[in-house]
């Protein structure tokens, strides 16, 4: 199958509560218009990481569409973000640097076609 990249890693936040585990990845996206209404406001998807070293990984990603709750009245940017997070990896796994790979669909569906 063909991938291509969907994001190359700056950050990592790995987060578990009770039987729920998850590496959130950084950067996370604007949602582009009818996101929601085409039926990705949350969907899993194996992806390719390659890491700084040139091991490569499959793991499985979740996207989301993500409510931020930021009380500053001030904000002025959008609440709602598109967040990818890995459900099956750790952070010793997947270091700053690893870029993420996905399928022209999912990227194209993520991203404007001309964005890199």
């Amino acid at each position: 199958m063909e991938r291509v990249e969907l994001l190359t890693v700056e950050r990592t936040f790995w987060l578990s509560r009770n039987s729920v585990q998850m590496l959130i990845l950084s950067p996370d996206f604007s949602v582009p218009p009818g996101w929601k209404d085409r039926g990705w406001n949350q969907r899993t998807e194996t992806v390719a990481v390659l890491r700084p070293d040139g091991k490569e990984l499959e793991a499985t990603a979740q996207i989301n569409m993500t409510h931020l709750n930021i009380p500053d009245p001030r904000f002025t940017g959008s609440r709602w973000r598109i967040t990818v997070w890995l459900t099956d990896r750790t952070e010793e796994e997947i270091p700053v640097g690893s870029k993420v790979l996905v399928s022209p669909e999912v990227r194209n569906a993520i991203l404007d076609k001309n964005e890199k």
